[in-house]
């Protein structure tokens, strides 16, 4: 009997199975990556702390450059924490449900988070060309180029919209086959 739609057992649900898979490796290695970022932010701020109260000489790039580095954190672990499910839930009615109703949940969420993701995208795609294109600088002494902080919110926002497909799509192959192994993420 020839299968069709998403099903764990045929090609199809393989194939989107190492998709999930894949698109799950690619956000943890990015938000293992990215998580060095604060590493660096660490010690520019012992920096900053060290250099305006034992040495009364403050700086005037530290404040900017960690913001810049906290944006990094922040958009390109969001994708990261969906990736190890540690997102906080409310699930205060949530366990009380239904594997199947858990499951509908589950995927209505994924799909409004898509559609806020994809807003972000856009028009914060649109905010980095415009930026990139007109070399608009910061207004601090060193003038940084924003198009790198920029950038890395629709950047950030397709990642997550990335992770939220690949949640969408487990829910969608747990629903079809309750016994696969994709039940865990519900």
């Amino acid at each position: 009997m020839k299968q069709s739609g998403i099903c764990p057992n045929g090609n199809r649900g393989k194939n989107v199975k190492r998709l999930c898979d894949f698109i799950d490796k690619l956000n943890i290695m990015i938000g293992k990556v990215s998580s060095f970022l604060i590493l660096i932010l660490v010690v520019i701020i012992m920096y900053e702390v060290v250099s305006r109260y034992i040495f009364n000489a403050p700086t005037q790039w530290v404040n900017e450059l960690s913001e810049y580095l906290l944006t990094g954190v922040v958009m390109l672990g969001g994708a990261y924490c969906l990736a190890e499910n540690e997102h906080v839930r409310v699930d205060i009615l949530h366990h009380n449900f239904s594997h199947r109703i858990k499951v509908v949940i589950e995927i209505f969420t994924f799909l409004l988070v898509l559609t806020f993701v994809t807003a972000i995208v856009w028009k914060g795609g649109e905010v980095s060309i415009d930026t990139f294109i007109h070399d608009r600088r910061s207004m601090s002494v060193m003038e940084m180029p924003l198009f790198p902080s920029m950038v890395l919110v629709p950047v950030g926002a397709f990642l997550l919209g990335l992770q939220s497909l690949a949640h969408a799509l487990r829910a969608i192959i747990s629903l079809v086959d309750p016994q696969s192994a994709a039940k865990k993420d519900i």
